[in-house]
């Protein structure tokens, strides 16, 4: 039977996990995936598997930079309150900027997370394409004005 996982405990796993991703940190983000962890970008194929996900979150630290700004994360009730392993659900609202060099790129994300035993097994990201392409003109333009942060 799983452990049970309380709502401050999905809280702090999802936090540090997003802290890991902003400081580069493969390791610690490696440390906080289930085995069986997926990680899906609408639109884009998901990746299945502890291993891969942690590949890609490894090369996106080597190719790129990550921030984000949290504006609003939400723990629910577990995917299924009928069974007892079921991981508990957890909303973040936030604003994700990717860059290279000078450039950075924001946009709006909300995000799906679940954490079973403590441990992200599933991870679901839903953003607006025009959103993100609003954010490379912006980050262009910054980049070209020097007004970039």
């Amino acid at each position: 039977m799983a452990a049970t996982i309380t709502q401050t405990d999905a809280d702090v796993v999802v936090r540090t996990f997003f802290d890991a991703l902003v400081s580069g940190s493969t390791d610690t983000a490696a440390g906080l995936l289930a085995d069986d962890m997926w990680w899906a970008n609408i639109g884009l194929p998901t990746i299945r598997g502890k291993r891969a996900v942690v590949k890609a979150i490894g090369s996106m630290n080597r190719s790129i930079r990550f921030d984000v700004d949290m504006h609003h994360l939400a723990v629910g009730a577990p995917a299924d309150p009928s069974d007892p392993g079921a991981p508990t659900i957890v909303l973040t609202e936030r604003t994700d900027y990717l860059g290279a060099g000078p450039f950075r790129c924001g946009f709006w994300v909300c995000g799906r997370l679940e954490v079973r035993d403590g441990l992200i097994c599933g991870w679901q990201d839903y953003f607006s394409t025009a959103d993100m392409a609003r954010g490379a003109i912006r980050g262009l333009v910054g980049m070209v004005t020097g007004r970039g942060r």
